[in-house]
């Protein structure tokens, strides 16, 4: 068994490394894999609520950082070294004099602080800490989410009380920062997984369901992508996709709550995305109207189903033109019409774009809202601003 983790271990973080060397200086890459020496030897007594040597958790929570953030390397050595002042006996002062005063700062505004007493909650309290950083950097939140998000996707190791407890905190707490963050796709999964431990028999159903009829969609939804696809290509728009996106169980659940009907009943469980590559030629909003115009020219469009979220954009910036259109085989189906940047952003948010300029604009942006939040004492109030 030893041997099998040892395996995993070095194949994961052999992974990472190749992964990143592309991006990084050879500097960058030193100071990279020292911290991740660093963290191996910290935990290297501990272990998960699985068995599994604990250094596995830092590993996965610094891929999700380098890999599906694509931040930079002062976050991924925090995220290596998230747990290790919490659960270890090093010190800030040690990690900053290692690795300097940025990481230090990542680190400690991830570390629970040991209070004999608190102020609200020690939960509460760990919310305002993670919440007062963004004043300073916001990557100290999203290393707190990749913790967060690596936690959720192994909760089947922890015990059922334990799993209802996470669980809660995530949709109370760290779905709804994902998505003020604009962090969709994090988002998305917090709340599925979520969903997936606070209400297991609804979500075992409702993933049942929403795969079957998937399932008997599937070739109608093919043919009429296909039939986009070439429509696009004879009007001398190249090398735009098609793809069928689900919403997931817990969007089916919400759906069924708030309208007060069952599964059959409730629409949109699946969309038609169609992504156009960026271009120089039209803006966004005109290659959007263009390709709705070629649309609509070939399929009968549902009065008042258009949406334009190009200007203004969500509050959370997403951004896309949606309309839903009549399909050959006679079903309503809703088109989501997006550029590249546009899909980018859904998955990246805050730092799809990650000028200074462009970070400290979602700052300002969010940061008033979490300074009234961590001002608030009663812990429903102080998360209400969140949602």
């Amino acid at each position: 068994m030893v041997d099998n983790y040892t395996q995993q271990i070095d194949k994961s973080i052999g992974a990472l490394f190749d992964s990143i060397s592309q991006r990084f200086s050879a500097d960058d890459m030193v100071r990279i894999e020292r911290a991740y020496l660093l963290a191996a030897e910290a935990h290297s007594d501990q272990r998960r609520k699985s068995g599994e040597p604990y250094i596995i958790h830092p590993i996965a929570v610094a891929r999700i950082i380098a890999e599906e953030l694509e931040l930079g390397a002062n976050p991924i050595i925090a995220a290596f070294l998230h747990d290790v002042v919490e659960d270890t006996d090093y010190t800030i002062e040690q990690i900053r004099e290692r690795f300097g005063d940025d990481v230090a700062f990542l680190v400690a505004a991830v570390t629970k602080q040991k209070k004999a007493k608190y102020q609200h909650s020690k939960q509460v309290d760990n919310f305002r800490q993670i919440l007062e950083s963004v004043s300073f950097d916001i990557h100290a939140l999203l290393i707190k989410l990749a913790d967060r998000l690596h936690n959720m996707r192994t909760l089947n190791s922890m015990r059922s009380d334990k799993q209802m407890k996470i669980a809660g905190e995530t949709d109370y707490f760290y779905a709804p920062l994902a998505h003020r963050l604009g962090l969709y796709y994090i988002k998305r999964e917090l709340e599925n997984l979520s969903f997936r431990y606070r209400c297991p028999r609804e979500y075992a159903f409702l993933e049942s369901e929403l795969n079957k009829e998937l399932k008997e969609r599937e070739q109608g939804l093919k043919s009429f992508m296909f039939e986009i696809e070439r429509l696009l290509e004879n009007n001398d728009i190249l090398m735009a996709r098609t793809e069928i996106y689900s919403r997931g169980p817990y969007n089916a659940w919400r759906k069924m709550h708030g309208r007060g009907c069952d599964f059959n009943h409730i629409e949109g469980k699946y969309y038609i995305r169609i992504i156009y590559p960026n271009t120089h030629d039209y803006s966004e909003k005109d290659m959007s109207l263009k390709i709705y115009s070629i649309l609509t020219d070939r399929f009968k469009e549902k009065p008042g189903s258009v949406a334009n979220y190009i200007d203004p954009p969500k509050a959370n910036g997403y951004q896309s033109y949606h309309v839903k259109l009549l399909t050959p085989q006679g079903t309503w189906e809703e088109i989501h019409i997006s550029s590249e940047r546009m899909i980018r952003k859904s998955q990246f948010g805050c730092i799809a774009e990650s000028t200074e300029t462009n970070i400290t604009n979602w700052l300002e942006k969010f940061k008033h809202v979490l300074q009234e939040m961590a001002s608030r004492g009663k812990e429903v109030e102080y998360m209400d601003g969140v949602t």
